[in-house]
């Protein structure tokens, strides 16, 4: 998801651009080792400037299937537009004593800064960059959105992946390479990537393939829950977050690696499999620190980048074994070419054991945290909504049945389930929104923003104001229904450009399908198993920082049905 975003989901605010700067080194199809540790000790403006191995290639818009009118607009805007240096914003001075101990923005959460600002200097503002982050654009303006996406080009250009790209450029075995970048690439590198697992990942028909891994692991989460469970109050305990953050982990793992892993069930585990879920949560947590606040890590390898590279080296190694174990499986089966794969992995392993690899870690350290507090909203929502939960139950127990297996036909027909999660996308809302840099010279809300400037697109900051969602306090599904009657609520007339939780255009998830059916499934089975009930207060129940997390004691109680 850019859920995570999980895939959004990641650090927002690297330089990716500086002007003046030269790369002696010599350019080859390859970065040889040697190179790349040059490259990881050169500074770092070096490295950026250097456009064939940086995520800022310099994408430029598709200016051939742009209207010529749309484009004409534009250009006469960009006259009219005030100058760039205008936009308002803080000062590096302000932002750093504001990030320090004492200062505004200490120990803040994430949103409640962007907030801040917003209501400092309105609704785009500037965000200087420190330390060789970039300064960034911040934008709550829906119609600036619609000209930065009508404008991105086949390549669009996705900043906020630089520590990965860094740590994979300076890797000194051969497993990454310029064409071989997973999510951190931008340009052609990244379109050559996307289009040999999009077949896989993206295509409806294989949605089958991951309907029963994912229902086997939903039905050991559903045995979880009654094991953990007081038997008197039937109350889960506080830590149940850890619960869901290993039942999305399995559920992620079993589709990336085509293991059972045995977390969700706690006993039997993979040896190895509690290691990588571990390294998974600290890489999770180093990014607000090493992406978002100020920080020294590209002139000095700090604690927190250390650490973050520890994370890394053991998260690739740990997925390259398995990934390995199972192109064993398939050899031991014949011909590789022959065999006819079974699971995603398999299918990329066909494709290219490279691409394979790059592709389980992303779909890892992408698709964990995001699916886990993606999941916590929603059954939150659902338990402190007992009247659409009951709603939900009887659209589920009427299409699939109360023990019936899903599959893709008796899953068609599910609208509630599916509003549900929009709904809880809506109310908790996983990260701020999205990111671009500018395909071309554009005029956003008045001023003169360059091509390659990064944009915060907030759209989830404004899903919860009553501007565009009437009643936005209220948990209503019934608003994301097409049949709806209730005119007031109906989301149908909503701007196209503020609900992209899995992101816009070339750039959307890769994952977004096999997120979807996990949510849908696992939802969906805990209904139609128990009556949630969540009897505690949920105020200020998420904070963020830079992605949703749910810092209440989730002490949900399940009870059976009859």
């Amino acid at each position: 998801m850019d859920l995570a975003a999980c895939n959004r989901t990641l650090s927002s605010s690297h330089c990716y651009s500086l002007v003046g700067c030269t790369l002696k080194a010599k350019r080859t199809k390859m970065l040889s080792a040697v190179t790349r540790r040059q490259l990881r000790r050169s500074s770092f403006n070096t490295i950026w400037s250097y456009v064939k191995y940086s995520t800022a290639v310099n994408v430029k818009p598709d200016l051939v299937n742009l209207d010529n009118s749309y484009g004409s607009a534009l250009a006469a805007e960009w006259q009219q537009a005030k100058p760039f240096k205008s936009i308002p914003g803080p000062t590096k001075l302000q932002v750093l004593r504001g990030f320090m101990k004492g200062g505004d923005f200490h120990g803040i959460p994430f949103d409640t800064f962007i907030n801040l600002c917003r209501q400092r200097y309105g609704d785009i503002y500037l965000l200087p960059g420190m330390f060789g982050q970039n300064t960034n654009v911040i934008t709550f303006n829906l119609n600036d959105y619609e000209k930065i996406f009508r404008t991105e080009g086949p390549y669009p250009v996705r900043p906020g992946n630089e520590i990965i790209f860094e740590y994979r450029l300076a890797r000194k075995d051969d497993l990454y390479d310029e064409g071989n970048l997973g999510v951190a690439g931008n340009g052609a590198q990244w379109g050559k990537f996307r289009h040999a697992v999009n077949p896989v990942l993206m295509q409806p028909r294989n949605v089958v393939l991951y309907i029963d891994p994912t229902q086997r692991v939903n039905n050991d989460f559903i045995e979880r829950i009654r094991e953990i469970r007081n038997p008197s109050s039937l109350e889960v305990p506080g830590d149940f977050l850890g619960e869901i953050k290993r039942l999305a982990f399995e559920s992620v793992a079993v589709i990336a690696l085509d293991r059972d892993l045995g977390l969700v069930r706690n006993k039997a585990a993979v040896p190895e499999a509690t290691e990588l879920f571990q390294h998974l949560q600290y890489f999770s947590r180093s990014f607000y620190d090493l992406g978002i606040k100020p920080t020294i890590y590209r002139y000095i390898k700090t604690p927190t980048y250390r650490r973050f590279e520890k994370s890394m080296d053991k998260i690739t190694h740990i997925c390259a074994k398995f990934v390995n174990e199972t192109l064993q499986r398939i050899e031991a089966r014949g011909d590789l070419s022959q065999v006819e794969g079974k699971s995603v992995l398999e299918k990329l392993v066909k494709i290219d054991r490279k691409i394979a690899t790059i592709m389980a870690i992303d779909m890892l350290i992408a698709g964990v945290d995001t699916t886990s507090s993606v999941m916590s909203a929603i059954l939150l929502c659902m338990a402190t909504n007992p009247e659409k939960q009951e709603k939900l139950r009887q659209e589920i127990l009427s299409n699939i049945g109360p023990t019936e297996k899903f599959t893709m036909e008796n899953m068609k027909n599910l609208p509630y389930l599916r509003a549900c999660i929009k709904e809880s996308l809506r109310t908790y809302p996983l990260v701020f929104g999205n990111i671009r840099a500018t395909g071309q010279d554009l005029c956003l809300s008045g001023y003169q923003v360059p091509q390659g400037t990064n944009i915060f697109l907030t759209s989830n900051l404004l899903l919860n104001e009553e501007k565009y969602f009437p009643k936005a306090s209220e948990f209503l599904p019934e608003r994301w229904l097409r049949s709806s009657q209730a005119e007031d609520i109906s989301a149908k007339n909503t701007n196209p450009f503020i609900f992209l939780p899995f992101g816009f255009g070339p750039r959307s998830c890769v994952g977004k399908r096999i997120v979807d059916l996990q949510l849908e499934i696992t939802l969906a089975n805990i209904v139609r198993n128990f009556k949630m009930e969540y009897n505690y207060p949920t105020e200020n129940a998420f904070k963020n920082y830079f992605m949703n997390t749910c810092v209440i004691p989730l002490k949900f109680k399940f009870t059976d049905l009859k």
